[in-house]
């Protein structure tokens, strides 16, 4: 067990870090698209909700 935290701490150092800038735009690119594709899966879910219920009436 004390090996195999030996080796994480070694693969750690070993870790390319995004710079504080870069990980701003990453953070932003993804709350960008997560917000795009729920409003997306929401467009969706509306019209077939909205199909669904003019054949059923």
């Amino acid at each position: 067990m004390l090996k195999y935290f030996r080796n994480v701490a070694t693969e750690m150092k070993n870790v390319t870090w995004l710079s504080q800038d870069q990980a701003s735009k990453e953070t932003v690119t993804v709350i960008t698209v997560s917000v795009i594709f729920a409003l997306f899966l929401g467009g969706v879910d509306w019209l077939l909700q909205s199909g669904f219920s003019f054949i059923m009436n």
